[in-house]
């Protein structure tokens, strides 16, 4: 997350990017050996990864149990700061101190409800399953509220005429009011189309079999734009790659 950009490629979304783990395990998989680069990353609104990084800095990702019995989460703070006795304003001045009065972050940790007298509940020992508990209620999508999904994919192509082109795909999914989820339809629908294809026996292969090839991925692909997933594609001839 130290390498976190601003994402400005799709208009409307406020979003930033940072690595995901290892990219390199995927050029052989998708066949892109000859690829001078390859980085996948995950998409989150911005500050997203500065208030993550203030949860680390302040210890909610210690995975160590302990006695947390008794606990309220602002007790947990003071705890994790140094002192479970300390006073509110004490707390504040150490809060601010360990995130060098970063604001965003201080505020991040108000915001989900981190300094409060709630109890922490029964049966937790680490403080990172206390965090997860917190989030689970005050980040819960409310019934009137839906998500979003959103991939998007950028290659520089330099063909062996020496033409070069900027190839982008976008798909961006919403979720239905007191309906489906966009992340329960791009997750379900999936699975759902690979195993009628399997029972109708499109899919030959056995085993644990990846959606590498074309007799799999690409009536998976119109199945799921006749359900509303799809991906809109933009081909720009350019002197310089721009991804």
């Amino acid at each position: 997350m130290k390498h976190t950009e601003e994402f400005e490629a799709i208009p409307g979304f406020n979003l930033e990017a940072y690595p995901n783990r290892d990219s390199t395990n995927y050029t052989t998989a998708y066949g892109l050996e000859s690829a001078h680069t390859i980085v996948r990353g995950t998409l989150r609104y911005k500050g997203y990864s500065s208030a993550i990084s203030g949860l680390i800095k302040v210890g909610l990702f210690k995975n160590e149990s302990g006695e947390l019995d008794g606990f309220t989460y602002k007790e947990l703070i003071k705890t994790l700061l140094g002192n479970r006795t300390m006073s509110d304003d004490q707390c504040q001045q150490a809060l601010a101190a360990k995130l060098n009065n970063d604001r965003f972050q201080v505020t991040a940790i108000k915001k989900l409800g981190l300094l409060t007298d709630e109890p922490i509940p029964a049966g937790v020992k680490t403080p990172l399953d206390a965090l997860c508990k917190k989030l689970l209620s005050s980040l819960m999508l409310p019934s009137n509220e839906s998500d979003v999904v959103i991939m998007s994919h950028c290659v520089g192509v330099r063909w062996p005429t020496g033409r070069r082109e900027n190839i982008r795909s976008n798909m961006v999914v919403y979720g239905e009011e007191d309906g489906w989820s966009a992340m329960a339809k791009t997750v379900g629908l999936p699975v759902g189309i690979a195993a009628k294809m399997m029972m109708d026996g499109e899919v030959k292969e056995r085993g644990c079999v990846l959606p590498l090839s074309r007799s799999i991925y690409e009536p998976m692909l119109k199945r799921l734009e006749d359900e509303g997933i799809y991906e809109r594609r933009e081909v720009e001839e350019a002197d310089d790659f721009m991804c």
